[in-house]
């Protein structure tokens, strides 16, 4: 049977950490992760193909996370079960989100009156853990646990300001930027200029490149010692944004009081 990734098979092997991987775990979170909210639900093939596993194995998979309440079937097509939220819970709700990181997109929320949320890096995405939106005042709803190109939006170029040149170069080289709205910048060249203004400024500006009708505002979120925990983002609609010349100020202002006062809790 191949392995599910020959590069990361590889390089688990040079450093010794190959004795311990369960291929069959990483095959069945590969499976967890072919389903987004644009591809629910799924046949069989088509999760076959997003995964680049055998039919026989995507379909051992599926019918394991069935069984263990995961998924749900109608005997054509798959889709992830409320079971899987248990899985996104194990994070969300941690102390570090409920009682920090949620708190405080509620509070720039309210003060704002626009969304506000934290995002970290996952790859060439950015992923929302908290999210506080004037349409949806309390409890969970659909933008946790979102993924963004992190190339497209404000957060995701303010924590790529934080790499290394190197490792810059690295996303860039994998990234395959695409076009959300008419105002992206997809041409690699630039999109690294942009990034390194934004880690000399200390904070990135997007407008409408990732949502026609949004601007990003966001600052990067550290602990204490330095080390890159995530980012804050505020998202204001672009007409507040241009009709108020000092919304921008205000808002990088606001957003590195947050950040800072959020240090000295991320651990």
């Amino acid at each position: 049977m191949p392995k599910l990734n020959a590069t990361a098979s590889a390089r688990r092997k040079a450093s010794g950490n190959d004795s311990y991987f369960v291929e069959a775990l990483a095959r069945g979170l590969e499976v967890i992760r072919a389903f987004g909210r644009e591809r629910t639900p799924m046949t069989l093939s088509e999760v076959a193909r997003r995964t680049g596993l055998s039919k026989p194995t995507a379909r051992r998979m599926l019918l394991t996370l069935c069984d263990t309440g995961y998924f749900a079937s109608d005997g054509a097509t798959f889709r992830p079960a409320p079971g899987v939220l248990s899985l996104a819970m194990a994070y969300l709700g941690t102390d570090l989100v409920t009682t920090v990181l949620q708190p405080t997109c509620e509070r720039l929320m309210a003060s704002t009156e626009e969304t506000c949320f934290v995002a970290v890096l996952d790859g060439l995405e950015i992923v929302r853990i908290a999210n506080a939106n004037p349409r949806f005042p309390t409890g969970l709803h659909p933008s946790i646990g979102q993924r963004m190109p992190a190339l497209a939006t404000a957060a995701g170029r303010v924590m790529l300001g934080t790499l290394s040149d190197s490792d810059l170069d690295r996303h860039l080289k994998a990234a395959k930027p695409r076009s959300a709205t008419k105002f992206t910048e997809t041409d690699t060249r630039r999109l690294r200029e942009i990034v390194l203004r934004t880690r000399a400024d200390g904070y990135a500006i997007t407008r409408q490149e990732w949502s026609l009708g949004y601007c990003g505002v966001a600052v990067p979120l550290r602990r204490i010692d330095g080390g890159l925990v995530g980012a804050l983002c505020v998202t204001p609609r672009v007409e507040r944004y241009n009709a108020d010349p000092k919304m921008k100020a205000a808002l990088v202002d606001l957003l590195r009081r947050e950040a800072a006062a959020l240090s000295t809790q991320l651990l």
